[in-house]
């Protein structure tokens, strides 16, 4: 009984140039290949993954997120410093006769990831038509990255379409999202300033309060306004915040003090002017005159 198809992403590593290379450095190639894939799937279940062997080097077939085996087919072609490989990706069927070590994989989904990897160099990975829009349903934002790579004619006539990651659709599609997340954030802080300016305009804080106890007076002055005298003046409103108080009283010493106030908060100034004059009383100047003519 043949196993039943399942679906799945595979990607396809030769070791360019593989058949014409000497026993001992395909060897070489394919264990530092081998190496390298160990490493690459570290991070992926056992239960996700199958890898086979080829003659000119491996095939993973990785079973999720279709964008993993693009990752990991672009990542391992620009690390193995051996040898160019020539990695090739498509989403397909295939027949499993088990997810483990001796697991027989054949099929159409694999056959087309070997293509790819034909037709592929390595410079760019290429990957098939089907992938592509397995990709584009479930990681549309991945497959914005892709761009047309031509049609190609294999051994039999038969006529391939192929795609590949572009860096420049890469770069774009970032600054397409900083530019986004930019306007975003301009937008909330220009929503907050506007909601501010509405809430100060409609509801506005309640006003603190200053209370004078002045001795004898004092002409009040804040923020460089004058408020005129205490007494009478017994208190004043002011906004919230920061604010400059001052009282004078002619020549002497000014009362200058800086005060924080809070919405609605009532604060007293005491103060008392030492060393004032006494005003001379009416009619000093000429009892003292008479009093010197002595009358």
């Amino acid at each position: 009984m043949r196993p039943a198809p399942v679906f799945a992403s595979i990607a396809f590593l030769r070791i360019a140039g593989f058949g014409a290379r000497s026993v001992t450095e395909q060897a070489g190639l394919k264990s530092r290949l081998e190496a390298s894939v160990r490493e690459a799937l570290a991070g992926v279940p056992a239960a996700d993954r199958i890898v086979l062997d080829a003659e000119d080097g491996l095939a993973l077939v990785l079973f999720g997120d279709p964008a993993r085996a693009l990752d990991l087919a672009q990542s391992l072609r620009a690390a193995e410093g051996g040898a160019p490989l020539q990695a090739g990706v498509n989403h397909g069927p295939i027949a499993v006769t088990a997810r483990d070590a001796g697991a027989r994989v054949f099929g159409d989904g694999l056959a087309a990831a070997a293509a790819a990897a034909g037709f592929a160099t390595g410079e760019r990975v290429l990957v098939t038509a089907p992938f592509a829009r397995m990709l584009e349903a479930t990681r549309p934002d991945r497959a914005a990255e892709l761009a047309p790579a031509g049609e190609f004619t294999d051994a039999r006539v038969r006529l391939h379409a192929f795609y590949t990651p572009d860096p420049r659709r890469r770069v774009a599609r970032r600054n397409r999202f900083a530019a986004y997340a930019l306007a975003g954030i301009l937008g909330i802080l220009l929503l907050g300033v506007a909601g501010r300016e509405v809430n100060r305009r409609f509801f506005p804080p309640r006003p603190a309060v200053v209370v004078f106890e002045v001795r004898p007076r004092g002409d009040v002055v804040i923020d460089g306004y004058s408020y005129g005298r205490t007494p009478p003046l017994k208190e004043a409103e002011v906004p919230p915040g920061r604010h400059r108080v001052q009282v004078l009283n002619g020549r002497l010493p000014p009362l200058d003090i800086q005060v924080s106030l809070e919405p609605g908060e009532r604060m007293t100034i005491t103060h008392t002017f030492a060393g004032e004059r006494p005003a001379p009383r009416p009619g000093g100047f000429w009892r003292d005159l008479r009093r010197s003519l002595g009358f």
